[in-house]
């Protein structure tokens, strides 16, 4: 079963953008990993930062410290691990919690750095102290924090953070950019190759073969398409020269049959004679069929023809019922009103004259062959004859294809002609058992008011 171009392509991509945030995540916590002193320093940085997002100005425009139950929950479960103390510019305390698990000369360096760190031992636990200086709603405060351990696992808190930072933020939607553009990029470069194929597809008998078109192929699908071309070209020239020596066959048998016929006209009656008559009118059915095949090959019909398919059946049955009269057969019309359809008038008439030709041939004496039409725009043939089996009925229109070497005279060509002309039309040939008997031979034309 063959796949998307396009879906392949995608997968791809989301299997690539998914190895590489794998990768991403895999290097940031090796990382931090190799350096475990500054990913302590980046735990109480954090907390700094939460801790001052805790510090609001109040209605006088003083700060105050109004933490969340979350933020303070840390402290109140862990009070021998974790302290912080914020303390303003004049070294008031505006917010603090487990003060006493470091000295309280620990909390402050007199005119210290905006930022600093230091481990100190206290009971013999090494507690690492951190303090920054931050500047929240105008006024200048410092803000520390102490961890001695970290029984809550804010480290993961850190590593979530930096992953955040630097595969969600950063990576993710760079890899999911880069995905649609990349498939928006295949899609476009590939219309260009759908179109060529849905040209491939129209190629055939009813629209001629033309070369696939190669604008804006890319090169590597350029040359491939070059070589189709060539070769749909060849396999014009061949076809081309196929139909002119059939025709031109044909139109050379005429001239001899014709004289040949006027001969046998002169000689004495018998029943040698006779036969030989009997062979010439056979032969000249089967150049006639040859020179229609051939005109039919060559049939192209103009999607804005239009024609009266109920008037083209009336003038076939008309024509035809001499025939149908002297082989004793009843030929019938059935539905007269105007049925406009997009088709050629011409190539409709021969292909009905085909089907008519044989329902007469295959119907028994004394029986009828009836023509209907309906609308939206069906033309149909019914016959009384022994019917198509199920396993023939694909054949049939293959051309010189005959159920027996015995096959009532016919020359294998008549349903081929058929199937071509409603090929032309875009149609189809539908043959199926009649109900009571018989076979009913159809075709269903576009109506005239079909875009």
């Amino acid at each position: 079963m063959s796949r998307s171009l396009v879906t392949t392509l995608i997968r791809r991509l989301l299997l690539a953008g998914g190895l590489l945030t794998l990768l991403n995540i895999v290097f940031v916590t090796a990382y931090y990993s190799s350096d475990p002193e500054g990913l302590r320093r980046e735990k109480v940085s954090h907390q700094i930062d939460r801790l001052a997002e805790a510090l609001k100005a109040g209605p006088d425009g003083r700060l105050a410290f109004r933490p969340s139950e979350r933020l303070m929950d840390t402290f109140t479960r862990y009070p021998d691990a974790y302290a912080f103390r914020i303390e303003d510019h004049a070294g008031a305390v505006l917010g603090e919690a487990n003060g006493s698990l470091v000295p309280a000369e620990s909390w402050r360096v007199p005119n210290g750095p905006d930022a600093w760190w230091s481990d100190v031992q206290v009971n013999g636990r090494s507690v690492l102290v951190g303090s920054r200086r931050a500047n929240v709603a105008g006024e200048t405060v410092r803000i520390a924090f102490a961890a001695a351990g970290d029984p809550s696992n804010l480290l993961l808190f850190v590593y979530f953070d930096e992953l955040f930072v630097h595969v969600i933020v950063s990576l993710l939607p760079f890899a999911i950019c880069l995905m649609i553009v990349n498939a928006v990029t295949v899609r476009q470069s590939l219309r260009s190759l759908v179109h060529a194929a849905d040209a491939a597809r129209k190629a055939g008998p009813s629209h001629g073969i033309a070369a696939l078109p190669t604008r804006g192929l890319p090169t590597e699908v350029l040359i491939l398409v070059e070589a189709i071309n060539d070769a749909l070209r060849r396999l014009g020239e061949a076809l081309e020269a196929e139909r002119a020596f059939t025709a031109e066959a044909a139109h050379a048998l005429r001239t001899p049959l014709a004289v040949l016929s006027a001969r046998i006209e002169t000689l004495p009656k018998s029943s040698e004679i006779d036969a030989v008559r009997a062979d010439i009118v056979a032969l000249r059915r089967l150049v006639n069929q040859l020179l229609s095949a051939a005109q039919a090959d060559t049939l192209v019909v103009d999607p804005v023809r239009q024609c009266d398919l109920a008037a083209v059946a009336e003038g076939v049955v008309s024509a035809m019922a001499p025939l149908a009269i002297r082989e004793g057969r009843g030929l019938a019309l059935e539905g007269v009103a105007p049925v406009m359809v997009r088709g050629d008038a011409d190539g409709i008439a021969h292909a009905l004259r085909n089907l008519v030709e044989n329902a007469l041939r295959f119907s028994p004496p004394g029986e009828e062959v009836l023509v209907r039409v309906t609308e939206p725009g069906l033309l149909a043939v019914l016959d009384r004859g022994p019917g198509i089996p199920d396993e023939q009925k694909p054949l049939v229109t293959k051309r010189f294809w005959r159920a027996s070497a015995s096959d009532l005279g016919g020359t294998g060509l008549g349903l081929a002609i058929v199937q071509r002309i409603a090929e032309a039309h875009g149609s189809a040939l539908d043959i199926r058992d009649r109900h009571d008997g018989g076979t009913v031979i159809s075709l269903q034309f576009l109506p005239a008011s079909s875009g």
